[in-house]
């Protein structure tokens, strides 16, 4: 029971950080708690990175089963060691005297992966050793190969990629878009082999909030995008991925398997 206690404490602190963060960035961007200068548009592209994923850590917070916790507590301990060695690599640009937030953003992504190293094994939270393949494993390799491909552009080549992006976008902007993108690809990855189906629930909702807050956010700031043949492009593939999701989401929880599931993890 401690442990349970100790994961639900660690996600419900990560939620209230990944909310925190993401919802202050959408609404005033200019006070986000990240110590980075960021354009309005970079940075409620971040924040919507950080709300889905607060999402997605909310709910596992509620999940009884603390096996279907794993999933999101790899996922943010994954999350949050990226962004530690980022910022490491670009001191400079995150420790810069004149910015907010240093001291704040430091303990943060110092204390998150270093609980994550401790709890998942403590909690018995590493992958199953033998997968548990379901109806939407294929799709979501898909989506992983995908996520991994653009989030492995941003974080090792972001020159390369801010020549193609819609907007223009700093390069450790752009990595730091991809320590979240790589981050929801694992994700992908986890929940193809996950046995237990309120946790691949919750995270498709990620998933599906992810999609409709980048599209929202990309529509707000639309005359900050090129006029290049990338920008509907740029529309097309988060509206198409955002009805994926939303099309699984609702085979998911509308087939008989999932009433099952949910009720034998009560």
């Amino acid at each position: 029971m401690r442990v349970d206690w100790a994961v639900r404490g660690y996600l419900v602190f990560a939620a209230v950080q990944g909310l925190g963060i993401g919802l202050t960035g959408l609404i005033a961007p200019d006070q986000m708690q990240i110590p980075l200068r960021l354009t309005p548009l970079n940075a409620r592209f971040v924040a919507a990175l950080y709300v889905a994923g607060g999402i997605g850590v909310a709910l596992a917070a509620a999940n009884p089963r603390r096996i279907g916790t794993r999933l999101f507590c790899i996922g943010f301990g994954v999350a949050t060691l990226l962004i530690l060695v980022l910022t490491i690599l670009h001191w400079s640009d995150f420790m810069d005297p004149a910015l907010p937030h240093r001291l704040i953003w430091m303990f943060d992504y110092v204390v998150d992966p270093l609980l994550a190293l401790v709890l998942v094994p403590l909690a018995g939270l590493w992958p199953a050793r033998h997968a548990h393949y379901h109806s939407l494993s294929r799709a979501l390799w898909v989506k992983a190969v995908f996520f991994g491909a653009l989030g492995a552009v941003l974080l090792f080549a972001p020159t390369v990629a801010a020549s193609y992006w819609p907007w223009t976008l700093p390069p450790v902007a752009g990595q730091l878009y991809g320590c979240f993108i790589l981050t929801f690809a694992i994700g992908d990855v986890l929940a193809a082999r996950e046995s237990d189906a309120r946790a691949v629930r919750d995270f498709l909702i990620a998933a599906c909030a992810l999609c409709l807050l980048v599209l929202l956010v990309s529509a707000v700031h639309l005359d900050r995008f090129k006029l290049d043949p990338v920008t509907p492009a740029w529309f097309m593939f988060w509206a198409a991925w955002a009805v994926a999701c939303g099309v699984s989401l609702g085979l998911w929880v509308r087939r008989p398997e999932w009433v099952e599931r949910a009720a034998a993890s009560v």
